[in-house]
């Protein structure tokens, strides 16, 4: 019998989601990936934080679209660095600067390629 080390992304689980003023929403999702294995130390290992900024107000709008990953985090989320997410999901102007980094980092990309 063949023991399978894959691991398993599970699906996000949305912790957090707050309505934008004008449009949109601010969201934190927790992506965790799972293997063969039951260690939970490995599991919070390899856990992801994000933050989810959608602008588009229209849900037809959203519909194949992928909101920005303005912020994200590798670990467990237990980590203080998950409560600075938290931050910023709830601060219009730290989500403004964080999108306008998003921008500039997008920018950058596409004019490398």
């Amino acid at each position: 019998m063949e023991v399978s080390t894959e691991k398993i992304q599970s699906s996000p689980t949305r912790v957090y989601r707050r309505e934008l003023p004008g449009a949109g929403y601010v969201a934190i999702e927790v992506t965790r990936a799972c293997d063969d294995t039951t260690d939970r130390r490995a599991e919070i290992e390899q856990s992801r934080i994000r933050v989810c900024v959608e602008r588009r107000a229209s849900e037809e709008r959203r519909t194949g679209h992928v909101p920005p990953v303005v912020a994200e985090f590798a670990g467990d989320d237990r980590a203080p660095e998950v409560g600075e997410l938290y931050r910023m999901a709830a601060d219009n102007a730290a989500l403004a600067r964080a999108l306008l980094e998003w921008q500039g980092r997008r920018q950058r990309r596409a004019t490398a390629d």
